[in-house]
């Protein structure tokens, strides 16, 4: 008669070849999974991908497409979402879909949709607190942080020709020149009331005093 060790069976009963099965079984559930539902497990549409490109990701992180289960189909369902949320953000200062190549946001786009399968497919391991940030999460907010400078201004797209891409005006706010002054009347107490210096000083200015 056979031994448990013989047959392969650990303390839990399961033996070792049907964990080789689970294992063997999870894999391909994720493959299915990935090419039926896409890449959170929901049916999802294809969204468009326009500012970066699978070739393009592919070639700055080569690790991405030796994984077997990661085909062509999934990063550009990353990629989408990415640019999904990068539409969102600067439709608030530009009008879109864009109709020149901006190498800014192929740069963003390229670099947050590997920043995601690589953390999503745990490609990368990041280091302890303690021990500093890993390159690509110092990477990912900066990428956020030029997002935000795009979206209010501080920083304006530019196509691959160097032309200024233009602001689409009906989406600006509108500011006052003045927003930034206290009031000289309120509705507190005479001796709350105060002399805005800043106020002041544009007035005289303005008076060429």
């Amino acid at each position: 008669m056979r031994t448990g060790a013989a047959r392969g069976e650990t303390g839990y009963g399961g033996g070792v070849g049907a964990f080789r099965a689970l294992k063997h079984g999870c894999n391909a559930f994720w493959r299915v999974l990935d090419g039926v539902l896409g890449v959170f497990g929901l049916p999802v549409a294809t969204l468009p991908v326009s500012y970066t490109s699978v070739s393009y990701i592919n070639s700055a992180f080569p690790m991405i497409s030796s994984v077997s289960n990661i085909s062509s189909g999934v990063i550009h369902q990353y990629a989408g979402t990415v640019e999904a949320e990068i539409n969102a953000k600067i439709s608030k200062r530009y009008s879109l879909p864009l109709t020149a190549d901006c190498p800014i946001l192929t740069a963003i786009a390229t670099r947050e949709t590997i920043y995601r399968i690589a953390v999503q497919r745990q490609l990368v391991q990041f280091p302890p607190a303690q021990q500093g940030q890993h390159p690509m999460l110092m990477q990912h907010k900066d990428d956020q942080e030029l997002l935000k400078q795009i979206m209010d201004g501080e920083l304006q797209l530019v196509t691959a020709s160097n032309a200024v891409v233009a602001a689409d005006i009906t989406q600006l706010e509108i500011y006052s020149t003045t927003k930034g002054y206290v009031p000289t009347f309120h509705e507190g107490s005479w001796g709350d009331q105060i002399q805005d210096e800043s106020k002041l000083d544009d007035i005289v200015a303005d008076r060429g005093l």
